[in-house]
Formats: C-alpha cells, sequence, structure tokens
C-alpha cells in the first residue's frame, strides 16, 4: 500500500471534511457487504477454505447489491467510482476461483486489494467511513509488523527502530479516528474485548521499540496484528445489514 504521511492535525482534519451525507440506502448496502468482506478476509488468513468460499458467495450477491444501489452524487459523477466497483467485483471472481483451487494464500493477496480500491476512490470524494481508516490503520500495522518480522534476516538498524516507530505512532493516531467512527457498534460482542486488546498491544509494542529487543518486537508486533484480526472478526458478526 501507499504510504500516506500525515499527521495527527491532518488526520482529523480530513475526519470533518469527510462529514459528508451519504444516501442511506447505499451506505446500508456498502455495510452489509463489508461484513462477509472482512469474515472472508479472516478466513482466509487463517486457512479456512469452506469458510471463505461461503463468505465469498455471499459477498457475491451483496456486492451486486452495492452495483445496483444509487451512490452519492460525488462517486455517481465520477468515472472512477464505476471503475471501482467494477474493479470489485472481479476481484470477487478471481478469489471464487482461488477459493475453488485451495489457493488462499493468493486469494487473501488479492481480497486484501478489494478495500484500497474503494479507499481510494471515497478519500477522493472525502466520504470516508469506517472500513477506510481501519484500511489506513492497517497500512501503518503492517508496515511495523513487516520490518518487525525481518529481525532474523537482518540486523535492524537505528533507520528502522525510526521507521517502526514513525509508523507505531501514525497507527495509534489512525486508532483514536477509528474508535470515533465505530461507536455506532461499540457494543457488537468481541468489539469492546477487541479494542482494549488492541489498544494494549500498541501500548505494550511501544515499550519495546524503546527496549529494541528485535524478538520481542517481532512478538509483539505479531500480537498486535492478531488483535486486529480479531477486531475485524467482531466486525464481521456485526449486524450492519
Amino acid at each position: 500500500m501507499t504510504h500516506r504521511s500525515l499527521s495527527v492535525c491532518a488526520l482529523l482534519a480530513t475526519l470533518a471534511a469527510g462529514a459528508v451525507a451519504i444516501r442511506a440506502d447505499f451506505q446500508s448496502a456498502m455495510n452489509a457487504a463489508m461484513g462477509p468482506y472482512y469474515a472472508a478476509l479472516i478466513a482466509s488468513e487463517r486457512g479456512d477454505a469452506e469458510s471463505t468460499q461461503r463468505n465469498l458467495v455471499m459477498l457475491s450477491a451483496r456486492w451486486d447489491r452495492v452495483a445496483r444501489e444509487e451512490p452519492p452524487a460525488a462517486l455517481k459523477a465520477d468515472p472512477a467510482w464505476r471503475a471501482a466497483v467494477d474493479r470489485g467485483a472481479a476481484i470477487i471472481t478471481r478469489c471464487q476461483e482461488l477459493v475453488r483451487a485451495r489457493n488462499l494464500t493468493t486469494l487473501h493477496y488479492e481480497l486484501e486489494g478489494l478495500r484500497l480500491v474503494l479507499r481510494q476512490v471515497r478519500g477522493k470524494h472525502s466520504l470516508l467511513v469506517l472500513d477506510d481508516w481501519l484500511t489506513d490503520y492497517h497500512e501503518s500495522m503492517e508496515r511495523v509488523y513487516v520490518r518487525a518480522s525481518m529481525h532474523n534476516e537482518i540486523v535492524l538498524a537505528d533507520a528502522d527502530y525510526a521507521e517502526m516507530t514513525k509508523d507505531l505512532s501514525r497507527a495509534k493516531s489512525l486508532w483514536a479516528i477509528v474508535e470515533r467512527e465505530a461507536r455506532a457498534i461499540a457494543s457488537t460482542p468481541g468489539w469492546p474485548e477487541g479494542a482494549r486488546r488492541l489498544a494494549a498491544a500498541q501500548a505494550d509494542l511501544d515499550t519495546l521499540l524503546a527496549r529494541r529487543d528485535p524478538a520481542a518486537i517481532a512478538r509483539g508486533a505479531g500480537q498486535l496484528k492478531e488483535a486486529y484480526h480479531e477486531l475485524l472478526v467482531a466486525l464481521s458478526r456485526a449486524s450492519r445489514d
């Protein structure tokens, strides 16, 4: 994913600018699609082909509804939105082929691209929603995780620790926005506990980065990623349709 270096102030300014009314029926269709999307994403990450296939079938049907609903005026006037919807349908079809072939690694990679496609076009029109802020959070969290995971292959230098610290700081700023945007689902089973676990994992990783213990940092980054995955599981179970 492309790194977007945004300060806390810039993030909050973008959030304020994104407070644009979105058609209720359109947003309902999008929310309904994202439940099985997250469920398929996590199932593929965990190697569960049956669950992945089941949720992809549901996602395909709900994506058809997204395509039928009238989007906000700004998206409707932008050819990039229709291209994004078509691209999403193509990704889903490709993932259904991959699950039949039991190629879950490639499937997961392909499926990750769907939310980035949506985030880019919605961000262009300041129409960001919870799913987009989670996408941004995922990017910063993954940057820390990937670099930390390399400790057995390379000697982490000062620049590596500085980058991980910067990316974790950005992730924490984004997490504050995610919490604000997630107020409507804050009582969803699994979300409160998952949110507390994620916040604790972020704090622990902050401490570990200051100590510069590569193996401990890698474990801490792994725990943060798992906490994030548990939140997506809770999100997939939310009543979003």
